[in-house]
């Protein structure tokens, strides 16, 4: 594993996960969610979002940790692993309401934006997401079938794959 994207729902765990996934593997992360938004939660143009992403993948080694469906492909191009966090939604849901409360008035430190907000786009964003970009996220999969791939469904899933990492982090 020497280039690695986790992608999945918001809530998913993706950045719990990269963070301590990356320290094992001993990969620079980057959280797309950090570099894509600027203080005052302004995000970064398409175009530019583009070129950072270049940059990021055209590295010997790196995990980049987040979904930004506009940048999907030039990852998944360069990546040796994938982590597709396919979790339900009713998980998600409850880890979003969770993480706006455990960071209320703060800042996540996976997140330049500024402090933790929710709102009603987000949430339905998170809801429909196993509906609208989920089919997506597999179409683009198939897309490379000699990428190795795995897909989390549960939060066991979760805990044996991290398990595994541990064991095999230079065999994976």
């Amino acid at each position: 594993m020497k280039r690695v994207i986790l992608i999945g729902s918001p809530g998913s765990g993706k950045s719990t996960m990269s963070t301590e996934l990356a320290e094992i593997l001993n990969l620079e992360l980057y959280h797309l969610d950090n570099i894509f938004w600027k203080p005052g939660w302004v995000s970064v143009p398409r175009d530019e979002q583009i070129e950072i992403t270049k940059k990021l993948v055209n590295q010997k080694t790196w995990m980049i940790d987040g979904n930004y469906a506009g940048t999907l492909d030039l990852r998944l191009e360069r990546a040796d692993f994938v982590v597709f966090f396919d979790l339900p939604r009713w998980v998600c849901m409850y880890r979003i309401f969770k993480r706006v409360w455990q960071y209320r008035n703060k800042k996540r430190p996976d997140m330049n934006a500024g402090t933790e907000r929710l709102n009603w786009d987000f949430i339905k964003f998170v809801w429909d997401f196993r509906k609208k970009k989920r089919p997506l996220i597999y179409e683009k999969l198939s897309r490379y079938p000699n990428k190795q791939v795995y897909i989390l469904k549960t939060r066991k899933d979760v805990k044996e794959f991290m398990k595994e990492v541990r064991v095999k982090k230079h065999d994976l």
